[in-house]
């Protein structure tokens, strides 16, 4: 079920102050309680003591001066002594124990036992020589020793106790109370510059992507974030304006050559012409058509190199009679143009690659080539098993356009020469580059012209 971030930090803080308090409360009650059996056997100590000290010594037998004592006397929740000699002879019982007897342990701390009466309590035993009364001479010390049992029950110490847990569950429930208070309005007063950003956040739509959010008033923590969705707000207005361009460029390529069509069906058909007219009309469209057919060709594959990981299949590929191949399609437009092509590419030079995708690349940096290069200019291709390179004897691409022609929708306005570029088939060759894991690069040569290289290792 899904929670506020709010409702999160608030039941967090409540869960940490809660096992707080019941660790504290559990260290307290311990210490307590410590502290107040201590106190109990202290005054079991005292009355052991005090008991031992009424056995006397006597040339005849021991005795024991019994005094008054009412808490071992009364019939209700009574305490209990019993006194013996170290040969096991009862000096005296508490009336409270009638004829019974307590349980005998060793001298020393306190113990909890089960009184006779069936209450809870605790004893202790206390051994010391019999009470001598005053002789003439130095004092002495008597032979015979006494142990005294006192118990008492413990429900005064329980009821201390109870009263301590009450106490401190009352304390705690308090405190957990207030926590939370505080907790929600700290977090909430923490989370209104948040709840402010997600407001902003909401209204933006396609015509306020403009709008940079601001971070001022933000947790520190939250900073990082904004930046981040300014980043990438920038980079949906570019990507936005790219493709607005694009639609545009595509739009413009695609009227051109219907026009062209259109015309040329018209003006063929507007009278009876000759098998030859036919013929020239008919080479005219299939030129046309093909040109529709790569920008067609060339949309699909982004959209397929989009759409997932691209197949390949590996193949030992000539690379020379490939890129031959691939001139093949420009031939015709390269020579209306002056165009010169050399295809200098080693005879031997071989790549192990999937040959489909290769013929893209090459494709399209031919077609590059063919667009932009002046007229009367040379396109030469060189390489070998491990680059390929597509050279043309220029104009060059002006510095602040080439390091964006592989961008996706990009196109300079300006260039390389006047003609119109809808800025798919260079990002179509670095897409299919990256899928079959190859490098591909461009540059401003020397001589005024443009290197495209592909490195094929």
């Amino acid at each position: 079920m899904r929670r506020s971030l709010r409702f999160r930090l608030a039941v967090s803080v409540v869960a940490v102050v809660a096992a707080a308090l019941v660790a504290l409360s559990l260290v307290l009650h311990a210490v307590f309680a410590r502290a107040l059996v201590r106190q109990f056997d202290a005054r079991l100590l005292g009355d052991a003591v005090a008991i031992a000290g009424m056995a006397e010594e006597d040339m005849h037998a021991p005795e024991f001066e019994a005094e008054s004592l009412p808490e071992f006397e009364r019939p209700v929740r009574p305490a209990y002594f019993e006194a013996w000699l170290d040969d096991g002879r009862v000096l005296a019982r508490s009336p409270s124990l009638n004829a019974a007897d307590l349980r005998r342990t060793a001298p020393g701390a306190g113990v909890d036992v089960i009184l006779p009466d069936g209450r809870a309590g605790r004893a202790i035993h206390v051994r010391q020589p019999l009470r001598v009364e005053d002789e003439p001479g130095p004092p002495r010390v008597s032979k015979q020793f006494v142990t005294v049992a006192v118990a008492r029950g413990t429900e005064e110490v329980a009821g201390t106790l109870a009263s301590v847990r009450l106490w401190m569950l009352a304390l705690a429930l308090l405190t957990l109370f207030g926590a939370s208070a505080a907790a929600l309005v700290a977090v909430s007063l923490g989370l209104r510059s948040t709840r402010a950003l997600a407001v902003e956040i909401a209204d933006l739509d396609a015509a306020r992507l403009d709008r940079a959010l601001v971070a001022h008033g933000l947790p520190d923590e939250i900073g990082p974030v904004v930046a981040k969705i300014n980043e990438l707000l920038a980079r949906v207005r570019e990507s936005l304006a790219r493709e607005k361009r694009f639609t545009a460029d595509v739009s413009h390529e695609l009227r051109t050559p219907l026009a062209a069509l259109r015309t040329t069906l018209d003006v063929t058909a507007s009278r009876e012409r000759s098998p030859a007219e036919y013929r020239a009309a008919i080479d005219q469209v299939n030129v046309v058509t093909q040109q529709m057919q790569a920008l067609c060709e060339n949309l699909l594959s982004l959209a397929r190199l989009d759409a997932g990981p691209v197949a390949v299949r590996p193949t030992d590929v000539a690379l020379r009679a490939l890129v031959q191949s691939c001139w093949h399609l420009f031939e015709g437009g390269a020579r209306a143009r002056g165009l010169r092509f050399e295809n200098d590419v080693d005879a031997d030079a071989r790549v192990a690659t999937d040959p489909d995708q290769l013929r893209v690349i090459v494709s399209n940096l031919l077609s590059n080539a063919t667009a932009y290069t002046a007229s009367g200019g040379t396109i030469r291709a060189r390489g070998n098993g491990d680059r390929l390179e597509v050279h043309d004897s220029g104009p060059p691409i002006p510095p602040e356009v080439l390091p964006h022609i592989f961008e996706r929708f990009f196109r300079g306005d300006a260039m390389r020469s006047d003609g119109v570029h809808c800025g798919i088939g260079l990002a179509l060759v670095r897409g299919v580059a990256d899928a079959l894991g190859l490098r591909v690069a461009a540059e401003n040569t020397a001589d005024g012209g443009v290197a495209f290289t592909v490195s094929l290792r």
